[in-house]
């Protein structure tokens, strides 16, 4: 009878840690089933049973989840007419659908406060006066763009920006709603897909006079299907562009030249920017990056928007925030800028937190926190930044998902990459491992890879750092392990 007492508490305790873990895989999808159902057919998707464990943020939403799962729980418990092990049994094999169905219950009074958030949000809009709207997208790049142009534009405008990576029609609704002010001469509108349409419908609410496109890759394959339709779904800013319809877009990206060719057949004004003096018969690239130097403290470069060139220098890690810092000071000159006034704003800018953020390590070892999301030409990117630092190199990676059919071909591209690079990789998971290891020793390498979970990893990393070691933390979960050493250190 005791063995049955302790072993029901235990039971219980795992009930509910289980639902919080479900609530946040939840919560880190965004509650969209395209999404979880892309999730269950991975090798972490089938480990379902036994989740990591995990806490998700309170909000609203998760607290009613929360509530109404265990109030079910509690009542299937008192009804299901079987021993009370036998209960828990059905109750564990049942948690997840039953998380999913309070979801799914909740998605209709979600809509409905969508709904009615964005309609009080686009009508604010409309009765606002005159202002500069600028939308951003892309495949990557995203949020580190609008924040430099933020930077920028603030220094002679009053500026508006969309918050952290809320890149969604609500997330856009509810900042109009909570920050735009009769003053506001500027509105910078990060916009995010996973579907082609979503785009087009944030245009429709914000009216972007101005849109950049800073890259396309494969990122979000699984979601999109294929190149074509996540260049589709990218190119609906430029195709939904209002007034002066002003097309910004990366000439060193082959699928953003695509669009941006497309977007000048199509009537818009047509501007590009390079960081390796990139020259094409049918663009005049007006924005361009040389004489680029990379030091471990920061960047530096001369920057030329016309014919008018300035120089640069700026504490970022990694020369890949060039092309995004050529992206704000090319739409800031479009806004009516100066270069010396650009120049000056480009010199304050900052990393953003999770984004090549320094921090002290253990053991008198550096750390770089690179955690806020993790696609196949950013890894290259910050692997490519580790060359500068002279002492010993360990990448945190998390393998990347929903590249669909890419996923195997970008895993062997960057870990062979790594291998040149890094003397020491640890995976978090075992999604991709195969594919990781075939590039990572294609080379015949000698150097150590290692597929870790959280807790093996940090303490191999709390015994392992030593000084002049530069550690890497790339993607989420990476980031929860820095976390977890940086509270412990």
């Amino acid at each position: 009878m005791i063995f049955v007492y302790i072993l029901s508490i235990l039971w219980t305790v795992r009930l509910l840690a289980n639902v919080c873990s479900y609530i946040h895989l939840w919560y880190i999808k965004e509650y969209r089933f395209d999404r979880m159902i892309i999730h269950l057919k991975t090798p972490l998707g089938r480990q379902l049973p036994l989740p990591q464990f995990r806490i998700p943020p309170l909000t609203p939403k998760t607290f009613a989840i929360m509530s109404g799962v265990s109030i079910t729980l509690v009542a299937l418990f008192s009804f299901i007419p079987y021993a009370p092990l036998v209960r828990f049994l059905i109750l564990d094999i049942f948690l997840f659908p039953i998380v999913s169905l309070f979801v799914l219950f909740l998605k209709v009074p979600t809509m409905l406060y969508h709904t009615i958030t964005i309609w009080r949000a686009v009508r604010k809009l409309r009765n606002h006066k005159k202002m500069t709207v600028i939308g951003i997208t892309g495949s990557y790049g995203k949020t580190s763009t609008k924040e430099m142009l933020y930077t920028i534009l603030s220094r002679r405008y009053k500026t508006l920006k969309t918050e952290a990576s809320k890149n969604s029609p609500i997330g856009i609704a509810e900042v109009v709603l909570s920050k735009l002010s009769d003053d506001h001469e500027i509105f910078i509108v990060e916009m995010g897909a996973y579907k082609q349409g979503e785009i087009a419908y944030m245009c429709r609410m914000v009216h972007p006079d101005m849109g950049i496109i800073t890259a396309v890759n494969a990122q979000h394959q699984d979601l999109f299907g294929s190149m074509s339709n996540t260049m589709d779904a990218k190119y609906e800013l430029f195709k939904h562009l209002y007034h002066a319809r002003i097309a910004i877009a990366n000439a060193d990206n082959e699928y953003t030249r695509t669009l941006a060719r497309k977007a000048k057949k199509e009537g818009c004004d047509v501007f590009l920017y390079t960081t390796q003096n990139a020259t094409h018969s049918d663009f005049r690239i007006i924005c361009k990056a040389t004489s680029i130097q990379q030091r471990e403290s920061g960047i530096s470069f001369a920057v030329s928007i016309g014919n008018r060139t300035g120089v640069c220098s700026v504490p970022l890690l990694g020369v890949h925030h060039i092309s995004n810092i050529l992206a704000s000071a090319l739409a800031a000159s479009k806004a009516g800028m100066g270069i010396d006034e650009i120049i000056q704003g480009c010199n304050t800018l900052k990393s953003p937190p999770k984004t090549m953020y320094p921090l002290p390590g253990l053991n008198g070892s550096s750390f770089i926190d690179d955690s806020f999301n993790n696609n196949p030409d950013a890894a290259c990117a910050a692997i490519e930044y580790m060359k500068v630092h002279k002492g010993r190199k360990i990448l945190v990676f998390q393998p990347m998902i929903e590249l669909g059919a890419y996923a195997t071909d970008c895993h062997k591209r960057v870990g062979m990459f790594a291998s040149e690079v890094c003397d020491i990789v640890i995976l978090t998971n075992p999604l991709h491992y195969t594919a990781f290891s075939e590039g990572f020793y294609a080379t015949g390498t000698k150097k150590q890879l290692y597929q870790i979970s959280a807790k093996p990893a940090e303490e191999y990393l709390s015994k392992t750092c030593k000084r002049n070691d530069l550690v890497l933390f790339k993607g989420k979960e990476a980031g929860m392990i820095l976390s977890h050493l940086v509270r412990s250190a």
